[in-house]
């Protein structure tokens, strides 16, 4: 446990960790507009498919 705290004391190691954090968050982000678009689109063509006679 020692060499963690000592290894994020340590500024690169913050800064690493930190763009790691922010690249994770971006990517979950973008992941959850993909799969939100694909939701938005799936419906779109069921509610057009139940318009056409």
């Amino acid at each position: 446990m020692g060499w963690a705290a000592a290894l994020l004391a340590s500024s690169p190691a913050r800064k690493a960790l930190g763009l790691l954090l922010v690249a994770l968050t971006i990517a979950l982000f973008l992941l959850n507009l993909r799969r939100a678009g694909e939701r938005t689109g799936r419906l779109a063509e069921r509610l057009s498919n139940e318009e056409d006679p």
